[in-house]
């Protein structure tokens, strides 16, 4: 395989392995401010001032100093030297010269993470150390050398070829809170734990669920465009059995197309019209999108759908998609950044970004990894206040009491600690040349309620259905290299 082929299939990874990918010109907003001061002359209190709690959206804040009469430390042998210091390694690809800053937005979320937890004392005393494991592509066997002498533990970060971090990961007995995962062996690993579970065999299938109920009768006309890549074939065969086990789905068109790049999209376009394609579902990275959607307004042809996954929340989609990509729709489960307004995990995320790292980007990529950072913390914090003494035996044990993880409010409820995916989801569009909520509202009618009848919306705009949460049985990669050898 080329050097070239290699980088394309690295941003196709991390566009289909990661939940959100949104810009990172993204309009900063501060956290709200506090109601002012009453301008009465009333004489002032003699009681002391109360100090309002720290809290990372809706969570408390794991950080702060260490508890009364403990004297924290590391467990001996597992804190790459140090006993003193929390040293977590951030994954990322950002280095690289083909595509540079590749997913950088995970290490700038764990340095802000850092940072933010740092000034208020550390966890339980014990002050965060990043450690850069920046792999660049296609040194993961080096960095996975440097987390395993330095780092207690893999925080917030991913790698694109991940599967190439074993055997050693496990030889080292690393654990990891990963950022996100790309591999059916990274997915399923042994010591893993990710804020937004990713198993290759194992999806939430609610957005098939939504589009049959919307567009019943396109849906019955269905077609997938995919990347000749395999990861891109994969994700393909997953859409496809998901959508049967979900039902009212007919496939008519399964189209591959040529990840270095078509001469021109418009006869795929064209195969797909004359195919009577009413429903469309892309799969690959959002630059490649609005190639086809150019090609369809060539011809005078649209679906009445077309739909793709998380990874096409991205600035790159409006940008070069322009008036092509209007009313496309993506299936996400992170918090929107243009709802920063109203959600405060998002604000609080966009400011730890602004104010601990310098240029760092933000992105629903970045997100996810602050809410790996943040789950992590709490693990921590809960190993030394019981323990004393924090070890990743304690941590990996700890962290299957979180059954109910948002990240604060970052992303849909997930069982984080059991490894299971969330069954909750929220339909975005390109609206007017800008990402905008389409299902479920804010503030659902019965009418909205109606549209998927087995699904529940939340007060914080999820639509949720367990029904949907199916599972595959489709050969989806080998899982066996990311097991503890026994």
């Amino acid at each position: 395989m080329s050097k070239l082929r290699n980088v394309l299939l690295a941003s196709t990874l991390i566009a289909l392995a990661a939940c959100s990918n949104r810009g990172d010109d993204a309009t900063t907003t501060s956290a709200a401010p506090t109601d002012s001061a009453p301008t009465d002359s009333a004489a002032p209190s003699t009681e002391a001032p109360t100090v309002e709690a720290i809290t990372f959206g809706d969570v408390p804040s794991p950080c702060g100093p260490a508890p009364e009469g403990v004297t924290p430390s590391v467990a001996e042998g597992e804190g790459g030297g140090a006993t003193d210091v929390i040293r977590i390694a951030a994954a990322s690809d950002k280095g690289n010269v083909a595509v540079p800053g590749l997913n950088a937005e995970l290490y700038d979320a764990t340095v802000a993470f850092a940072g933010w937890c740092n000034a208020q004392g550390g966890i339980s005393g014990l002050p965060l150390e990043v450690i850069d494991a920046d792999a660049k592509l296609f040194e993961v066997p080096a960095q996975m050398e440097n987390v395993c002498t330095n780092a207690f533990a893999m925080v917030g970060g991913g790698w694109a070829f991940d599967d190439q971090e074993f055997p050693r990961f496990h030889e080292c007995d690393m654990i990891d809170f990963a950022g996100f995962t790309v591999s059916a062996a990274k997915s399923s690993s042994d010591n893993l734990v990710s804020a937004m579970p990713n198993p290759s065999d194992r999806k939430d299938a609610g957005w098939f669920k939504w589009a049959t109920s919307v567009y019943p009768e396109s849906m019955t006309a269905f077609a997938t465009v995919y990347s000749d890549i395999l990861t891109a074939q994969i994700v393909e065969q997953q859409y496809i059995e998901a959508a049967e086990i979900v039902g009212g789905v007919t496939t008519v068109e399964r189209i591959t197309y040529n990840s270095l790049g078509e001469t021109s999209w418009v006869p795929i376009a064209q195969k797909l019209k004359s195919s009577g394609v009413r429903a469309l579902a892309f799969v690959g990275v959002p630059e490649v999108l609005p190639l086809l959607a150019k090609a369809m307004d060539e011809i005078g042809y649209r679906p009445d759908l077309i739909m793709a996954d998380a990874g096409f929340y991205a600035e790159v989609l409006l940008e070069r998609g322009g008036s092509s990509v209007e009313g496309v729709v993506v299936r996400t489960a992170y918090a929107l950044l243009e709802e920063a307004d109203r959600v405060k995990a998002v604000r609080d995320y966009v400011d730890m970004v602004n104010t601990h790292t310098t240029d760092g980007k933000i992105s629903g990529l970045g997100m996810q990894g602050a809410s790996a950072a943040l789950l992590f913390a709490s693990v921590a914090r809960d190993c030394i206040e019981a323990e004393g003494v924090l070890s990743r035996a304690c941590v990996m044990e700890a962290a299957t009491s979180y059954t109910t993880w948002t990240g604060g409010g970052l992303h849909a409820p997930s069982q984080a600690g059991l490894g299971i995916p969330s069954p909750c989801y929220q339909m975005i569009t390109v609206k007017d040349g800008a990402f905008a909520r389409l299902y479920p509202p804010v503030e659902p009618t019965d009418a909205d309620r109606a549209i998927v009848d087995t699904a529940e919306i939340t007060d914080d705009g999820w639509a949720c259905d367990e029904s949907t949460l199916v599972e595959l049985v489709g050969d989806y990669g080998d899982k066996t290299a990311g097991k503890r050898p026994s």
